[in-house]
Order: C-alpha cells, then structure tokens, then sequence
C-alpha cells in the first residue's frame, strides 16, 4: 500500500471517528414512563422504541444526565410529551452509557 494511500485511510479514518457516528435518532415513539435517578443522576425515559445497542440495559431504557447542559429544558420536553401523549423523536449518543447501563439522550423533539 502506497504511502498516500495510508495517509488518506487515517484522515478518513479520523475524519469520521467523531459525532458524526456517535449520534444516533430513534424512531417517532412515546416516552411510556420517567422516573429520576435514584441518586440524583438524572432522568430516565422509558420509550416505545428501542435505542441503539451497545449498552447493559434494554434498548428502550435511556437517560438524561442531570450534567447535560440542556438538562432542565430536556426534562420539561419528556414530562410534557408523557402527561400529553405526544410523539417525540430522540437524539442518543450512541455507545454512550449513563446510569443504570442506559443510553445517554441528547436531545427531544417534539413531533405531531
């Protein structure tokens, strides 16, 4: 293999290692129940559709650490979607394990 083809294995490689592979979106589902971290860690969504693999506990099991910069606004977004029945749409960080094995949520939408 020549050297510029190794050169331009790594910065593919490199290039693509980032978020662009670690964010995952699950399926429009509804959040069937919250429940906070026992500890104080957080929020953990309970959802009707299965996140990716790669964590210990069921794929539709995910969290929001209670450190994510958007915490309160995510938590206001997954109370309101549970008390109205609305579909929602998450971002995950694939891989990415919180409290209890479970996927870590970046993000909400609200869909109708």
């Amino acid at each position: 293999m020549s050297i510029n083809r190794i050169i331009l294995t790594v910065v593919l490689i490199l290039g693509f290692s980032g978020e662009a592979f670690g964010n995952v979106a699950v399926g429009r589902g509804k959040i069937n129940y919250v429940e906070n971290g026992w500890f104080g860690e957080g929020l953990v969504i309970h959802f009707s559709q299965n996140g990716p693999p790669g964590c210990s506990a069921s794929l539709n099991d995910l969290a929001i650490d209670k450190n994510h910069a958007a915490y309160k606004e995510l938590v206001a977004m997954a109370i309101a979607a549970y008390t109205s029945d609305s579909n929602v749409e998450l971002m995950v960080e694939d891989g990415t394990c919180l409290f209890g094995g479970r996927t870590k949520i970046l993000s909400i939408r609200l869909v109708k």
